[in-house]
């Protein structure tokens, strides 16, 4: 039992990294996108104009190794186990006892439950992280330099990475020295002790499984896990993904029916997966709903309406920042407007981190050429015509737009065909249905000679 608390840290690394590694996966990559760690003074100082903000520092320079498949999840396993093993190391130090209770796997435990959700703060684990560290290298100090450096060290920390933290490490500091001082006095049988230990652990051991299958959200697995699929453009997956999920989000059918159409299936199989929200899961209308403004692009993108596309990615940076996706996808947007300046403003500024700076430099190159492979607009810029204004609210009037721009598009085409039956429009659909003859399906697609035999009998 002396040296359980090695065991106990070595057993939680391996149990937080296999959890990293299958059932919290997901997490990772998302965690990642939303935040983006400049190396540079400028970006260090906005964090250090207001006390407590070296927190959110110190957790995204640890989430940008998040991009690496393996190195983010051992990193985050090695500072959650050692929320246990510190603790326990200064209670040793200051009391030369041990806790038998080993309250100390509570922070630990706790925070890796709360992980679980997808708005959880990363930066409560590296502050505390931090926090203890701190307290145990002070701990290292002899007997009156350790209280002469514990209150200074105490009120930096509180300054540098928020008050809550320092005041947790001396509740439980405190509450385990405690127990670990009583508790040999109390129980003097070795095998009452142990016991004691066994049923602590087995508590803990239970209270962790229970409370991470009650909160585990599969639903909001899937919806990350499907993005992940969009940008990836792993359609097969997506719809696998659209199959397992239970409920309704205009979210999950708005990439459904993306993957409808890159899989060649829109016109086959729309009414086969569910439509909730009619036309509007097709698209996403504008209603200033600040958690959308990131998803909207997608659509605009393959349909080649880059105007409207770069609307979207403008709005994302508005309401979450300089993140990775939104400017790489500025930077394209603008490549291919002809808009260099801008896109070099956003390139610059992504040539000061640390895994997207090769992308900006490949990127860079493309400036001077106005193109970007993949992304050719389906509206070229004149200067000489009046600025057209999309539709936010309706996609309709802009499919047809792009259908009478470029009369090959096929995604504009079947997607205009399904914004008419999910609309319940059947005159509409039949006046734009000969737009077909202009793409080589094998025959008219059965969803399609439904709708029209069914018009031309109302019509008799």
């Amino acid at each position: 039992m002396k040296h359980i608390h090695w065991l106990l840290s070595a057993v939680l690394f391996c149990l937080f990294l296999f959890m990293f590694m299958d059932s919290l996966a997901y997490l990772f990559p998302y965690h990642e996108q939303q935040q983006l760690f400049l190396f540079a003074n400028s970006y260090l100082d906005i964090y250090l104009s207001e006390p407590g903000k070296l927190s959110e520092y110190i957790a995204n320079f640890i989430i940008q190794f998040f991009y690496l498949p393996y190195t983010g999840k051992i990193v985050l396993a090695f500072l959650l186990s050692c929320l246990y093993l510190l603790p326990v190391l200064t209670t040793r130090k200051l009391t030369k006892q041990s806790d038998p209770l080993q309250i100390a796997l509570l922070p630990s435990l706790y925070l890796f439950v709360q992980f679980e959700s997808s708005d959880f703060e990363i930066s409560r684990i590296t502050s505390l992280f931090c926090s203890f560290l701190i307290t145990y290298l002070v701990s290292l100090l002899p007997g009156k330099a350790f209280y002469c450096a514990s209150i200074p060290c105490f009120l930096l920390t509180g300054f540098t990475l928020g008050w809550i933290y320092p005041v947790i490490v001396f509740a439980i500091l405190l509450l385990t020295a405690f127990t670990a001082c009583l508790l040999p006095r109390l129980i003097t049988n070795q095998k009452i002790y142990i016991s004691c230990t066994i049923v602590s652990l087995a508590v803990y051991a239970s209270c962790t499984f229970y409370s991470f299958v009650r909160t585990y959200n599969m639903r909001e697995r899937l919806l990350i896990e499907t993005e992940n699929h969009v940008k990836k453009q792993e359609w097969e997956q997506v719809l696998a993904c659209a199959k397992r999920y239970r409920g309704e989000n205009q979210l999950m059918d708005y990439f459904c029916n993306m993957a409808l159409y890159q899989t060649g299936r829109m016109p086959y199989d729309l009414l086969k997966y569910p439509q909730s929200y009619g036309i509007n899961s097709l698209f996403l209308p504008w209603v200033s709903d600040p958690r959308q403004s990131k998803y909207g692009h997608y659509l605009y993108e393959q349909l080649g309406y880059i105007n409207e596309a770069q609307r979207w990615a403008s709005e994302a940076l508005v309401v979450y920042g300089e993140t990775a996706p939104t400017l790489l996808n500025l930077i394209r947007y603008n490549i291919v407007n002809g808009r260099q300046e801008v896109a070099m403003r956003f390139i610059r500024i992504l040539k000061q981190s640390l895994f997207y700076k090769t992308q900006a430099e490949e990127y860079e190159k493309l400036v001077p050429t106005g193109k970007v492979p993949g992304l050719t607009p389906v509206v070229s810029r004149q200067k000489e015509k009046k600025a057209r204004f999309a539709n936010i609210q309706n996609l309709g009037p802009e499919l047809i737009f792009i259908c009478e721009q470029d009369s090959t598009n096929r995604m504009a085409f079947e997607y205009l065909m399904s914004y008419l039956i999910l609309g319940n429009k059947p005159k509409q659909f039949v006046e734009n249905l000969p737009r077909i003859k202009t793409f080589s399906y094998p025959e008219m697609p059965p969803l399609y000679q439904s709708i029209l035999d069914n018009y031309k009998q109302t019509q008799q």
